[in-house]
């Protein structure tokens, strides 16, 4: 996921909270809080698989896979 993706979601949630606070009726205002909540959820979780992939492929150029032997992968 890119920063801009990231951004995306956390611009989401930013407008879904300011709608909650503009709502007059209880349930819309929950609904736009829930949205708000998982757009975050989609915000962190793309942050964290980034962090994931970032560190995979520094540890693929620390340690470029190497193929097994045929006697070693029985």
């Amino acid at each position: 996921m890119n920063l801009s993706q990231t951004e995306a979601y956390r611009s989401a949630a930013a407008h879904e909270r300011s709608e909650a606070e503009r709502s007059v009726l209880a349930l819309v205002r929950e609904r736009h809080l829930r949205s708000a909540e998982a757009w975050d959820a989609m915000a962190s979780q793309g942050e964290m698989t980034e962090r994931l992939a970032q560190a995979n492929a520094e540890n693929r150029i620390k340690q470029p896979y190497q193929r097994r032997s045929s006697a070693e992968s029985t």
